[in-house]
């Protein structure tokens, strides 16, 4: 097998992994390797024409010598890599590399001393990392990165999020913004958990950035905030250049959970701001927040899929609209940026006792079509949609387009006897 250049070994979990490779030394063209479960590595450095080195799950005792002779190695993955201890200067030594993927904090010995060797690695542009923020050296500098996931504070074994994006930073406890500003001019997906503080630092412009707030937010494609128990806005900004793209339109995901001070998610100047991109969004445990978007921010959400929305003590209205003035709002609404979600597909709502109704008035002419609705344990919900100045027979005919229909603790719902037409209905009074 002289000609062999890609191989990929795998021992199945219970066996051995006690088996030797020593014979890969006789395969001259080899390029790439990848070993999943195994823990005997005197063979590798041997392989000294490696570029690309995969050992994902295997027992690293005796590999740091091996490692530090694979000067060619492009790419290293060394993820969930189980006792992992590097002496100084091993991974610096691999100059070559440009894409770095190290194992998570539960899987290293020394947790934290080998991420900073990345700063010597010039041609590095992909990593992959976990460590504590009291490890950063006050003028640590990641290298210049095309893609990245950083776990600050945070191991992957509770790890349960999933992106879909390249550059992503995930904080917990402490967000050491000095050690991190460099990252926040492209990054992608943000996930903040157990801040103490009033704000999150780099979605505020009440802090000194170092980075425009502007910039972070107009790239920003997901976004998870949870268990920060002072945090009262989301995004904040005083000010916004008049010229500039329009902020959080390429926000794809949004997720607040646990935050029982948050009143108030946007806090920026509207016109300066499109939803445009938004398909997931939830809201959960956020006690004192009372309604999720004015009207000219919902008129945007033209891709908005999912609303999942649940304890939410105070929340009194979804789209904010101002009381007496539905049909001047209305007629404000232009065919061009009609309030109609067309792509809802699943509105689930839970336990939210002030909610009165979900929709304001000018969307129940339009209807919302194939969508799956669940709601429970609200019980002043009256209405889907708040009938104003639209008739009921056309209010009632917008109705009958849903898909499915689930409805249980909403004692005073009194449209839910036209969705007994939808595909699949279930009405429960308590």
């Amino acid at each position: 097998m002289t000609e062999l250049k890609v191989l990929s070994l795998t021992i199945a979990n219970g066996s051995s992994r006690v088996i030797s490779l020593y014979a890969l030394r006789f395969l001259p063209k080899l390029r790439a390797l990848h070993l999943e479960n195994f823990e005997d590595f005197m063979f590798l450095g041997n392989l000294m024409t490696l570029e690309i080195l995969s050992l994902r799950g295997s027992n690293s005792e005796g590999l740091a010598k091996q490692l530090g002779r694979l000067e060619n190695l492009k790419m290293l993955d060394l993820m969930r890599l189980e006792n992992l201890s590097c002496p100084p200067s091993v991974i610096q030594r691999l100059s070559q590399l440009k894409e770095l993927y190290l194992p998570g904090l539960e899987y290293r010995k020394i947790s934290n001393d080998i991420f900073l060797e990345t700063i010597f690695l010039k041609r590095l542009t992909r990593l992959s990392l976990e460590v504590s923020s009291l490890h950063f050296p006050p003028d640590f500098e990641f290298p210049e990165l095309e893609s990245y996931t950083i776990c600050i504070n945070h191991s992957s074994s509770r790890l349960d999020y999933r992106f879909e994006e390249a550059r992503s930073l995930i904080v917990e406890k402490v967000f050491p913004y000095i050690a991190v500003s460099q990252l926040l001019g492209n990054l992608e997906s943000l996930v903040v958990s157990g801040i103490k503080d009033e704000y999150v630092e780099c979605l505020t412009n009440k802090t000194q950035q170092k980075v425009s707030v502007s910039m972070i937010l107009r790239n920003l494609k997901q976004v998870t905030i949870e268990e920060c128990s002072n945090l009262k806005v989301v995004f904040q900004m005083e000010e916004v250049e008049e010229n500039g793209a329009p902020l959080l339109s390429n926000l794809k995901i949004l997720c607040l959970e646990d935050l029982p001070d948050l009143s108030c998610i946007w806090e920026l100047p509207t016109q300066h701001v499109r939803l445009e991109s938004l398909v997931y969004l939830t809201i959960r445990k956020c006690p004192r927040l009372k309604s999720l978007f004015s009207l000219s921010l919902a008129q945007s959400l033209v891709l908005l899929e999912e609303l999942d929305m649940r304890f939410c003590d105070e929340l009194k209205q979804i789209v904010t609209e101002l009381e007496g003035d539905e049909g001047e709002i209305s007629s404000a609404i232009n065919s061009h940026t009609s309030l109609c979600f067309p792509k809802l597909t699943k509105l689930n709502i839970s336990s939210c006792p002030r909610l009165e109704y979900i929709f304001p008035t000018s969307l129940a002419s339009h209807g919302l079509q194939g969508l799956t609705r669940n709601i429970c344990c609200c019980p002043k919900l009256k209405q889907v949609f708040r009938v104003a100045k639209v008739s009921m027979l056309k209010y009632q005919q917008s109705l009958r387009s849903l898909s499915s229909f689930s409805m249980s603790g909403c004692p005073l719902l009194t449209d839910s006897v036209v969705h007994l037409e939808a595909e699949k209905a279930s009405i429960k009074v308590r």
